[in-house]
């Protein structure tokens, strides 16, 4: 329970993007309302703290992503992906957009920690792009998209990933009658881009 506090506290930090050196054991122990020494009880490092912290949250992801959704209809699944999706981002920005991760935090791990990151990073984003994949094909099978290419469904992925990428921070309420036509929109645009 300790442990995935920590987890989420760093997670938020790096999510805020906090520069890492400003990510320390004594601020992490503060916002979890525990002393220092609790940490270390977890962690022997700032370093090995925050790997964990983002090893725990990809695993976590891959495996969210992993299992898909259990909706009846395209444009059900597609609702359910993008709220899936603007969850992560307002979680963990960098989840989906891994390169953000890379310019700002990899050059503070040692490079076998980011090689294992990216790597993982990457891995999520294909377990993302699979299940969009599969909602797409869901989409000609119902007949609602016609014959699709895996270069079209990278191409309408990559336009949820931008237009949720300029709407969605940390703040950001999806449950709102905006938000909810927003979602629409969006759906009705990969449906275009689809097609």
């Amino acid at each position: 329970m300790k442990r995935e506090l920590i987890y989420e506290e760093v997670l938020a930090m790096l999510n805020d993007r906090v520069d890492y050196k400003s990510i320390t054991l004594s601020e992490v122990a503060k916002r979890c309302n525990m002393g220092k020494s609790t940490i270390y009880e977890y962690f022997a490092s700032k370093d090995e703290m925050v790997f964990n912290s983002i090893i725990y949250y990809l695993n976590r992801m891959i495996k969210f992503f992993s299992n898909g959704f259990k909706v009846s209809t395209f444009r059900a699944s597609l609702k359910t992906f993008i709220k899936a999706v603007i969850i992560t981002m307002k979680a963990n920005f960098w989840m989906v957009m891994p390169w953000t991760f890379l310019d700002n935090y990899a050059p503070f791990l040692t490079e076998e920690d980011a090689d294992t990151i990216t790597e993982m990073l990457y891995k999520c984003k294909e377990v993302i792009v699979t299940l969009f994949t599969a909602i797409c094909h869901k989409g000609e099978e119902e007949g609602t998209l016609f014959k699709i290419d895996d270069a079209t469904i990278n191409f309408a992925y990559n336009g949820v990933i931008g237009s949720l990428t300029e709407e969605v921070d940390s703040e950001y309420d999806y449950e709102t009658d905006e938000a909810k036509a927003f979602i629409d929109n969006l759906c009705s645009c990969v449906v275009k881009q689809l097609n």
